[in-house]
């Protein structure tokens, strides 16, 4: 296995919103989960503002009741003004160098959140991201600084990610010139731009051209480009194809599978088309209402999935096979995608889940590695649905 480029541990996300009645109910809650713990631990009653106390001393709670803790914090805000949306919960992750991570899910489950909190582009409510065996949680924009040439972003749309008063040219160099790789006037600088235009399949000429004069997947070309131009090592594709026709999609996937042989790049490639992510992953994470679902290799994903909802996912890719279309059994869930701000107690698909039982909406499932390299949160993975 080649060295660990990045890593996440219990990486969280929220991002504050309004209180409504039902918002409060769950802060209760929470603070009502957090006394019960607390009663057990130290034998005696304590309240909730002297456990923020305990907690904010620095006094080891242990990690259950010290994410109690956080969730209250956020969900209270500093006067009680506000709760929060939760993007991401506790998200743990490792990326090797060379690798495509894919990741999977339906709209609004924190994929993209997920990204660019890695990014340091979102400063994280809680956990730990290391890049390269350096722990990068806490640093300054200043400090991020020479990272930033080493970690860049592949936005999903091309046409408003490209500042239309720029030139192509001028859009991928303008990085070049900050992080003072180039002066502007060195005749290096254009050559090196061409390069990388080159390199990404876009003409010399289009370098004095602007990003109208281009088609969605020239642009996309150009948003690769830039991103390419830093020669980093970790680059997120965030649905990087997904606003671009299907054939041209084919083409673009083609290039980064190209760019990551010959650079050695490493991807964590966001998408919510499993179709897409299997032909440029090595592995692949299903995320669920901000929370890791499952997680394994790409054969043993598509081969033998355990959690219901990854075979609710790959049960709706559409067949080009007649035989197999007219044999596939397509699963269909009931009811809405809860609120990520007052979400499910216990397992958060089991208000969704065909298979739940009353654990279910009891217990969180531990994320556990079920067989060598395949993990799930599932209190009854591999069932049949």
């Amino acid at each position: 296995m080649s060295k660990i480029l990045l890593e996440t541990r219990g990486l969280k996300q929220y991002f504050p919103t309004g209180k409504t009645r039902n918002e409060r109910k769950n802060l209760k809650r929470i603070a009502d989960e957090a006394l019960k713990v607390c009663a057990g631990m130290f034998n005696t009653k304590v309240d909730m503002n002297q456990l923020m106390d305990m907690h904010k001393s620095g006094k080891d709670l242990g990690k259950e009741l010290t994410d109690l803790v956080l969730d209250y914090e956020t969900y209270s805000g500093l006067h009680g003004q506000h709760l929060c949306v939760i993007a991401n919960d506790g998200i743990d992750l490792v990326i090797h160098e060379g690798e495509t991570v894919g990741l999977v899910g339906e709209s609004g489950c924190g994929k993209s959140t997920l990204g660019r909190t890695i990014l340091k582009l979102y400063k994280p409510t809680a956990g730990e991201i290391f890049f390269e065996g350096e722990n990068i949680t806490n640093y300054t924009v200043s400090q991020m600084m020479p990272l930033r040439k080493k970690m860049q972003i592949i936005f999903q749309d091309p046409y408003s990610s490209l500042n239309p008063k720029m030139t192509v040219g001028q859009i991928i160099g303008e990085a070049l010139l900050e992080h003072g790789m180039f002066k502007k006037k060195d005749p290096e600088y254009e050559k090196y731009v061409k390069k990388i235009m080159n390199t990404c399949g876009l003409a010399d000429y289009m370098i004095y051209r602007y990003p109208h004069e281009f088609s969605g997947g020239q642009r996309q070309r150009i948003g690769i480009a830039r991103a390419l131009a830093l020669k980093p090592k970790f680059i997120v594709c965030d649905e990087a194809v997904s606003a671009l026709d299907v054939s041209i999609q084919s083409q673009i996937i083609n290039l980064l599978n190209d760019l990551q042989k010959e650079f050695e790049l490493s991807y964590l490639f966001i998408s919510h088309d499993l179709s897409v992510v299997k032909h440029i992953s090595d592995r692949i994470g299903v995320m669920y209402l901000g929370h890791m679902v499952e997680f394994t290799d790409k054969k043993e994903m598509y081969n033998n999935p355990l959690h219901p909802y990854t075979k609710v996912l790959l049960s709706a890719i559409p067949e080009t096979d007649l035989q197999k279309m007219r044999t596939k059994r397509r699963i269909l869930l009931e009811g809405d995608i809860p609120s990520n701000i007052i979400t499910p107690t216990g397992c958060k698909f089991h208000t969704r889940c065909p298979i739940a039982k009353d654990i279910c909406k009891r217990e969180i499932p531990q994320f556990k590695e079920e067989k060598p390299g395949h993990f799930v949160a599932c209190h009854f993975s591999g069932a049949e649905l």
